[in-house]
């Protein structure tokens, strides 16, 4: 005890000299009286961390931690300090926000005992290298040293047991035959009562469950770093600590660690060749390895013929496959794959062929052909072995490589009919969702002729808001099957899909997606030679022609597509699509032949009793005819279809009528009467959807400001509008701010 009360001593002097009594001390230090009077007594080990903390308090310049070393040294068995954590990773490579993560759980003084540190992840993203890593940089706070053991929880070989591993601790530390002959929990004891002297990491890699392990896990002061490909909740729950679901790598730094085995040089001669490679090792280090080490070993082999190599799911894996057993891709899944329940090992194999990579527990059922609980029980039990990543709104999505192990499961062990019965399920339940959803965002959008081919599909009636947020959600997953299925049972789906969303579209002007939705729309209906398809999705490009500012592509297009419903006797499609041409036309100043588009627009609404239909397109001519010179009747017009739009319940037809005559009173010249329907209008249009129309209407708020004099006012609506604009990309957000600049200086 004679350094033990050595320390004491010393720290009893210090205290005194410098004014301070020992609940000061332990207050500063952020350990309690009663622990730090144990601790001074020989009642509870010298923890490094502890001491050094402590010597920092009484700023003793190391006095404290020299004193509180040679105890641990002298009283230490035999003196071992075993060192068996492998070597760092050359040239590691990012995660340095999870690597801060490790250091503040290490520093942070509330974990009270043994540091538990959980590392969980998928096969090769780096569970082992970010541990040993991370091991590396903290090995000299610690007098035990590392000891380290994979504990082959889910591997090739038998899982280790904890009698074999405790006992090369033990051996390891120094102990001698006595303390290896009494039971494991004697062991045990033994095990931690040394690390309590002599602190150390403790390194548990690829362990199967918390029984395997809960015999290695020392007393307080050490560290403890687990790793495992699946979700340790049970060793959480007993253990707490930080638990950290590996991610694969950013793009960028996937792209760094190729090009420090590849070459730099190579990467810039091809960058979207390289991005592209890394993208289809699934960003997993062990992957993005294998690809560099196959470039470095065949200088011929470009990045672009390696792209192309992983580009498909039946040929992708072949690079990865290996006699080495631990770089066989095969091999390594199978380990999760076999250990599946059936149920789930079949949901896995169909996410495989399945036309979407990402899923949510409705659209996994529908896939399989099971209940939705059942799909969220199954989805779990996947993620629970990295199988499936969670993503936002509460879905799935399946990496590369997984998917492309899952396809070729699914080659061998599923019928090609039940393939292609599944991937018709999803495309007919994705087809009936979005015609519901769009429908319920413009009510009665779509034809009975389309409705008739999904009766047999139920989909509730959702609300606006239900089906705003659905479409948000799934729109890329839905083009994503509708351009992917391979089914001879798709028929017509292949076109309805895609231009399923033109409501969406219209509202939200998402372009991108709107122009992929239209021209996979006319690809598949091309294809399938039909000529209802090809009408709308020409009606679909059209719109998204119009809205984008292509104005003679958009009159041609919407011009064919009127024809082709013509003659195939689509009535509603026919209304929506003359309404388009209508404003296409009066983008293009030809008023005569617009207002003709909407009056012929009008009737057919009439006729089919399409309130909505018969609102907006009234508000839209009441421009028009002010714009052909019929003041008078344009703002008949108008009013008409403000006092329309009160009678159907929507913010949209409701703001969309009070904007169209607010522009109509400003052109008027007849500006305070202007300024409230554009007030009520900008209050109406305050969702985050639909932000290009508060632009515009924030737009023509200013003008009318700037009319009536009121400058500071209209500077403000126009740089609120140039805000939103740029925050959606709109060319037009550099004229409207010099519009506000403008202002300002002439308010100045």
């Amino acid at each position: 005890m004679r350094h033990i009360n050595g320390f004491a001593e010393a720290v009893h002097r210090l205290r005194r000299e410098r004014g301070m009594s020992l609940g000061d001390v332990a207050a500063k230090a952020r350990y309690s009286p009663s622990y730090l009077s144990k601790l001074l007594h020989g009642h509870r080990p010298l923890l490094p961390e502890v001491v050094r903390q402590i010597d920092a308090v009484l700023d003793a310049s190391g006095q404290l931690e020299c004193l509180a070393a040679q105890q641990r040294s002298e009283g230490s068995v035999g003196g071992d300090k075993p060192m068996q954590l492998p070597a760092d990773v050359p040239g590691f490579v990012g995660r340095a926000d999870t690597l801060r993560a490790m250091d503040a759980a290490l520093a942070d003084p509330a974990s009270g005992g043994t540091r538990m540190i959980v590392i969980e992840g998928s096969f090769w993203v780096g569970k082992t290298a970010l541990a040993v890593h991370w091991v590396t940089g903290i090995l000299d706070r610690f007098p035990g040293g590392c000891l380290f053991a994979d504990m082959r929880g889910l591997g090739p070989g038998v899982p280790r047991s904890p009698e074999e591993v405790l006992d090369g601790f033990l051996q390891a530390l120094g102990a001698g035959q006595a303390d290896l002959n009494g039971t494991l929990e004697v062991r045990t004891a033994r095990f931690r009562s040394i690390l309590a002297e002599r602190p150390a990491v403790v390194v548990l890699d690829n362990i199967a469950d918390y029984s395997q392990v809960r015999h290695l896990l020392p007393g307080g002061g050490s560290v403890v770093v687990v790793t495992s490909r699946e979700h340790q909740s049970s060793l959480l729950l007993r253990t707490g600590g930080l638990s950290i679901d590996l991610p694969a790598l950013p793009v960028a730094d996937a792209l760094a660690l190729l090009a420090s085995r590849a070459g730099r040089h190579r990467l810039a001669v091809d960058p979207v060749a390289a991005e592209s490679i890394v993208r289809r090792c699934g960003r997993l280090p062990m992957a993005v390895l294998i690809a560099a080490e196959h470039l470095q070993q065949r200088p011929d082999c470009t990045l672009g013929k390696m792209a192309d190599r992983l580009a498909t799911d039946r040929h992708r894996l072949d690079l990865f496959t290996s006699p080495d057993p631990t770089v066989n891709i095969h091999g390594v899944i199978d380990l999760s794959y076999l250990a599946l329940p059936p149920a789930a090992a079949r949901l896995f194999r169909l996410l495989g062929i399945s036309p979407g990579c990402t899923v949510s527990a409705d659209s996994a059922a529908v896939l399989a052909d099971i209940e939705p609980d059942l799909a969220e029980s199954l989805l779990t039990l996947l993620r629970q072995a990295n199988l499936v990543n969670p993503v936002a709104g509460g879905r799935y999505s399946i990496d590369y490589l997984l998917r492309a192990y899952a396809f070729q499961r699914a080659l061998v062990e599923e019928h090609l009919r039940d393939v292609e019965m599944a991937q018709d399920r999803v495309l007919r339940w994705y087809t009936a969702r979005a015609l519901s959803a769009n429908n319920s965002l413009i009510p009665n959008w779509r034809d009975s002729a389309i409705s008739s081919l999904f009766a047999d599909v139920g989909q509730g009636k959702l609300g606006f808001d239900e089906a705003m947020s659905w479409c948000d959600t799934e729109v890329a997953t839905a083009l994503q099957i509708g351009k992917n299925t391979r089914s001879h049972l798709a028929k017509d789906l292949l076109w309805i899909l895609p231009t399923a969303f033109l409501p969406y579209f219209a509202i939200t002007r998402r372009w991108t997606d709107w122009l992929i939705a239209a021209n996979d729309g006319l690809d598949a209906a091309t294809a399938a030679e039909s000529t209802q398809g090809i009408a709308r999705s020409l009606q679909v490009l059209g719109w998204a022609e119009r809205d984008l500012g292509r104005t003679t592509e958009a009159i041609s297009h919407l011009t064919q597509a009127l024809e082709l419903f013509a003659e195939l006797g689509d009535e509603l499609p026919a209304a929506w699509t003359a309404h388009g041409l209508a404003l296409a036309l009066s983008d293009g100043q030809q008023h005569g032949d617009a207002i003709a588009h909407f009056q012929a627009a009008d009737n057919q609404f009439q006729a089919l009793h399409h309130s909505i239909g018969i609102t907006m397109n009234r508000a839209a001519l009441a421009l028009a005819r002010h714009d052909a010179g019929d003041r008078e009747r344009a703002l008949d017009t108008a009013r008409d279809a403000l006092s329309l739009s009160r009678s159907i319940d929507s913010d949209g037809i409701h703001s969309l009528a009070n904007h169209n005559l607010g522009v109509l009173l400003l052109r008027r010249g007849e500006h305070r009467a202007a300024l409230a329907h554009l007030d009520t209008a900008a209050s109406l249009r305050q969702r985050p959807w639909q932000r290009w129309n508060l632009a515009d209407t924030l737009i023509a708020r200013a003008d009318t400001l700037t009319a009536l004099g009121f400058r500071p006012q209209a500077s403000a609506a126009y740089e609120q509008a140039a805000d939103i604009l740029e925050s959606v990309r709109d060319s037009r957000a550099h004229e409207i701010r010099a519009r506000a600049a403008l202002r300002g200086n002439l308010t100045g």
